[in-house]
């Protein structure tokens, strides 16, 4: 019944008048508006607290392939990432050895993951969509804006992956989010397969990457899995399920349900200082879905919110809510001090808010 609503509101809200997306980069406020940016949708901290790195993601309209950035908080310079450089002949294989490296020039990455090896190295997981699906490893090495990247090799999921979002686990490999199978017929701005997941008739999986062989996270399917994170003790999974609108705590090994809380749309989740998980939470009304898919330049004035949730608790609270300039659509918060950097998959910007953690 839901996906037979879904099809003519989608037709009737494509003939309605185009909204006027957020063209200026103006703060309001104590929300600064940073923008020279493309779709940053996902950001980690580097191990100097002050430098992020940013995902931004291919920009289909323009035709422009996604990048990774670096951005000192401190004193706002960003820099692009030369991919040229960074992807060679690896020194190691940390991934398959069968699998080659990534097109720069088509690159599209989406969710990211940094951690620390057993031996100290940071490593970059990077979801990329480019030409392929691929799950590419990098390793950080330098200090803050000065960081490099070394691709030091990748992994090919399962045939008809479409991963959102990846996080690595402490003894080596990874866990990644599975939306809905890859490659089907467009509808508009969408796909079949998309439309059906976002309809709650399609559920996606988890998948676990052991160093040599893909599985499926037993005793789990959701609807639309987004963020994905690991508690601190390593033993714990937190999936955000979009299309579902909860976040669920589950056992990483058997998959058993070990608690939940409802969040609306949750897309990314970052731990902030204290331990709490930091998860931006879409309030889209279908106008802003259709109107907002598209954009590359200006902001997407669609409402979000940034939920804070207690791993242990489970129990939520709102932190900020945020409409319109100078930036909607929020998929990500990352604290830096006492300040939260937030992103977005559509745009041309992140905005910077004040933040205490507790």
């Amino acid at each position: 019944m839901r996906i037979l609503l879904l099809i003519p509101l989608l037709l009737l809200v494509a003939c309605w008048e185009r909204p006027r997306l957020i063209s200026d980069c103006d703060d309001v406020g104590d929300r600064l508006a940073l923008c020279g940016w493309q779709k940053p949708e996902d950001m980690e901290v580097l191990g100097d607290r002050q430098t992020l790195i940013v995902s931004e993601m291919e920009a289909h309209g323009s035709g422009k392939p996604g990048a990774l950035a670096l951005f000192d908080t401190g004193s706002g310079e960003k820099r692009r990432i030369d991919l040229g450089l960074a992807v060679k002949t690896p020194s190691e294989r940390w991934g398959s050895a069968e699998c080659s490296a990534p097109d720069i020039h088509h690159f599209a990455p989406h969710g990211i993951s940094l951690s620390e090896r057993p031996d100290g190295r940071q490593q970059l997981l990077v979801i990329n969509h480019g030409g392929r699906e691929s799950i590419e490893f990098f390793e950080i090495e330098g200090r803050g804006l000065q960081s490099q990247l070394r691709w030091q090799g990748c992994v090919i999921p399962p045939e008809g992956s479409n991963l959102n979002d990846v996080v690595a686990l402490p003894e080596g490999g990874f866990m990644a989010s599975h939306m809905y199978p890859r490659g089907d017929t467009p509808v508009g701005e969408l796909g079949w397969q998309e439309i059906t997941a976002l309809a709650g008739f399609n559920p996606g999986r988890i998948l676990h990457w052991n160093g040599q062989d893909f599985s499926e996270l037993p005793n789990f399917k959701g609807d639309y899995p987004n963020g994905i994170q690991l508690s601190a003790d390593g033993k714990s999974l937190f999936i955000n399920l979009w299309a579902g609108s909860r976040v669920q705590k589950l056992d990483r090994f058997t998959g058993e349900l070990l608690g939940e809380a409802e969040v609306k749309s949750p897309d990314n989740s970052e731990w902030d200082a204290s331990g709490k998980l930091l998860i931006a939470s879409h309030d889209l009304s279908l106008w802003d879905f259709v109107i907002c898919l598209g954009a590359e330049q200006g902001a997407c004035p669609a409402k979000f919110r940034i939920v804070r949730l207690d791993p242990e608790t489970m129990q939520t609270e709102v932190v900020l809510t945020q409409q319109g300039a100078p930036m909607g659509a929020g998929t990500v918060a990352q604290q830096v001090g006492d300040r939260l950097y937030i992103g977005s998959f559509i745009g041309d910007r992140m905005m910077s808010v004040p933040y205490v953690a507790k």
